[in-house]
């Protein structure tokens, strides 16, 4: 019995002799670990560049139909007929609404009933010239008689016109207001048309800029329907006078709109490109930390084959699509992280992975 309880102890003891020892182990691994820094991460990195830019002005403005117009009817009168759809488009001519015209159609036919018996008589008289019965009293009469009806009957014929509502350009029309069998006054909206292609962009600038800006220049829009893209374009006028109150001078551009993307009052801002070019430091968007407190880069230094980040404040300026002007902080040619800062601290050791393509748009704002 003595034996047993014996072995039993010794084989507890050897258990709890193993254990405590692996955990020694493990804490000894653990602190050496600690005591060479953690491990290097997978970043990859880029170079600041030199790069040509265009000078831009930008500005925000507002998209505007070329041609913008609330139909109506110039005539009283009754819908009998809708010939078109909301939101369809139109031909210039087209016969959107058609009013009652029963009345004067009638009313027509009666005019050119009497100015045909005008006719006839003022034909009598003619034949008689030269006979004792010939009076040149009844002659005028007869041909004023005709030439008022004909008058009237011309008149009347603009009535009848009207009351055929048609589109007076080309366009795509807005809501229908109005229904079959409404009664419509002079004047009262029916649908908006508008035409929009090609489109108009109005902005202001600085009147600074006055010398800097003529009709041809190109110009670049972009909206927020359409994020990541960019319309082109070319100033088209520039106002002869400065606003008083804002010292802006108004500019209007216009655009290419064929696929209809571009809609009347969308919001845009405008980059209107000047002539000169000048060399700018850029870096990728995405190789820069935007902070409350500023920006700042991870720059890559190298001493033998070890690698070691350490962060760089750097002022930025203008961003085109993924880049970024740096205006002080970096010099060209030099190594910064690209993608992985988030995870990095300074003076981390680092190694440099393979780079991935980033998503189209991803950077741009």
């Amino acid at each position: 019995m003595l034996l047993r309880i014996f072995l039993a102890v010794l084989v507890i003891g050897l258990v709890v002799a193993g254990v405590v020892t692996i955990k020694q182990n493990q804490n000894a691994a653990r602190a050496g670990a600690m005591a060479g820094g953690p491990p290097p991460a997978t970043v990859t990195d880029t170079r600041v560049e030199t790069t040509e830019w265009k000078q831009r002005i930008e500005a925000v403005g507002d998209l505007r139909a070329i041609q913008d117009v609330a139909v109506a009817s110039e005539v009283p009168g009754k819908v009998v007929a809708i010939n078109f759809h909301s939101g369809a488009p139109v031909a210039q001519g087209d016969v959107l609404v058609r009013l009652d015209a029963a009345e004067d159609r009638a009313q027509l036919e009666a005019l050119e009933a009497d100015l045909r018996l005008a006719r006839l008589e003022y034909q009598r008289v003619e034949r008689l010239r030269g006979s004792p019965a010939f009076s040149q009293s009844l002659m005028d009469r007869t041909q004023s008689e005709a030439a008022s009806l004909q008058a009237q009957v011309q008149q009347q014929r603009v009535r009848l016109e009207r009351k055929d509502i048609r589109a007076p350009f080309d366009g795509v029309l807005g809501i229908r207001q109005i229904s079959l069998g409404d009664i419509v006054a002079a004047g009262e909206p029916i649908v908006d048309l508008k035409t929009l292609d090609p489109i108009y962009v109005d902005f202001t600038v600085p009147e600074r800029h006055r010398a800097s800006v003529k009709p041809g220049q190109p110009l670049e829009i972009s909206v927020a329907a359409w994020p990541g893209e960019t319309f082109t374009g070319e100033l088209l006028v520039v106002s002869p006078d400065v606003d008083v109150r804002s010292r802006t001078l108004k500019l209007r551009g216009q655009l290419s709109n064929e696929d209809g993307r571009l809609q009347p009052g969308m919001f845009a801002t405008v980059h209107l490109i000047q002539s000169s070019a000048e060399p700018v430091l850029t870096l990728p968007r995405t190789a820069i930390s935007f902070f409350a407190y500023g920006e700042s880069v991870f720059t890559i230094t190298e001493a033998g084959e070890t690698l070691t980040v350490h962060r760089q404040p750097v002022t930025v300026g203008r961003t085109r699509g993924e880049r970024v002007e740096v205006l002080s902080g970096l010099e060209r040619g030099q190594r910064v992280v690209h993608t992985g800062h988030l995870k990095l601290r300074e003076g981390q050791k680092v190694v440099i992975g393979e780079t991935v393509p980033l998503p189209e748009g991803v950077g741009d704002r």
